[in-house]
C-alpha cells in the first residue's frame, strides 16, 4: 500500500532549475551540452553559447531549440526559442523560458529529504556490532543514510531511528543495496542505501505520516 501510493508521484509547477545546471540542447539537428549561466522565472534562461570545435556556433533569433536534463532523478524536458546570443569576449545564449514542461521522476520510488539520527547493528558471526548515522532521504522502497563506519553489502542491518512528529520505527534485517564513499564529509565518510525487506504496521504507519507532511509542505512551497 504505502509503495502504490507513494510510488512515482511527481507534479513540479516551477522549472528545477540550479546554476551551473548542465542542459542537454538540439539545434538545427546538433547536439549540444551547456552549463545554465541564470534566468528570470518567465522570462528567459541564460546559457553557454555552444561550440564546434573553436567555432562559435551561431543561432539566429527565433530558432526553435529542444532542452532536456535530469536533476535530483527528475527528467525535464521542454521546446523554447532562442532570444539572441552573444559572441563577444564571453559568448552567452539567451532563451525564453518555457510556459510549460515535462518532468518525469527516474526513481522507482519518490524520495522525501530527511536529517535526522538512525541507529544501526548487524551480526558478524557471534559479534553483535553497532554504529550510528543520519538519514539523509527517505522512499517508500528504503532510506539513505551517511555514517563514519564502513559497511559490506552483505550484511542485514537492524534499525532504530524517530521520525520528527511521526514515530519511533524499529525495522529488522533490511538489505544494503549500494555503497558509495562520501568525499564531501570527514565525519560521515560513507554513504548506504538500504531497501526494506518488510515492515511493521506500526513503522509503515509512522513513515507513511512522514511522507504525508513532506507532500503537504511541498505543495505549500509552490503556492
Amino acid at each position: 500500500w504505502l509503495k502504490e501510493r507513494y510510488q512515482m508521484a511527481i507534479q513540479k509547477k516551477e522549472l528545477p532549475l540550479a546554476m551551473g545546471q548542465k542542459v542537454t540542447i538540439k539545434v538545427r539537428g546538433e547536439v549540444f551540452t551547456v552549463p545554465v549561466r541564470g534566468w528570470r522565472k518567465g522570462q528567459y534562461i541564460v546559457l553557454d553559447l555552444p561550440r564546434v570545435g573553436v567555432e562559435d556556433f551561431r543561432i539566429a533569433p527565433q530558432t526553435g531549440i529542444q532542452i532536456h536534463y535530469t536533476k535530483e532523478g527528475i527528467f525535464v524536458n521542454f521546446k523554447s526559442t532562442s532570444i539572441l546570443s552573444f559572441v563577444q569576449a564571453v559568448t552567452l545564449l539567451v532563451i525564453e523560458y518555457p510556459r510549460n514542461f515535462d518532468a518525469h521522476n527516474l526513481r522507482k520510488h519518490e524520495r522525501f529529504k530527511a536529517y535526522f539520527p538512525v541507529r544501526y547493528s548487524y551480526n558478524l558471526g557471534e559479534q553483535k556490532l553497532e554504529g550510528s548515522g543520519i538519514v539523509r532521504d527517505i522512499s517508500s522502497g528504503g532510506l539513505l543514510f551517511t555514517h563514519s563506519k564502513q559497511l559490506e553489502k552483505d550484511n542485514l542491518l537492524n534499525l532504530e531511528f524517530e521520525v520528527p512528529k511521526c514515530g519511533a520505527v524499529s525495522i529488522q534485517s533490511v538489505e544494503i543495496r549500494n555503497l558509495r564513499q562520501n568525499p564531501k564529509s570527514e565525519a560521515s565518510k560513507f554513504v548506504t542505501g538500504v531497501k526494506w525487506v518488510g515492515l511493521s504496521g506500526e513503522a509503515e504507519a509512522a513513515i507513511s505520516r512522514f511522507f504525508e507532511m513532506r507532500t503537504s509542505e511541498r505543495r505549500g512551497e509552490g503556492r
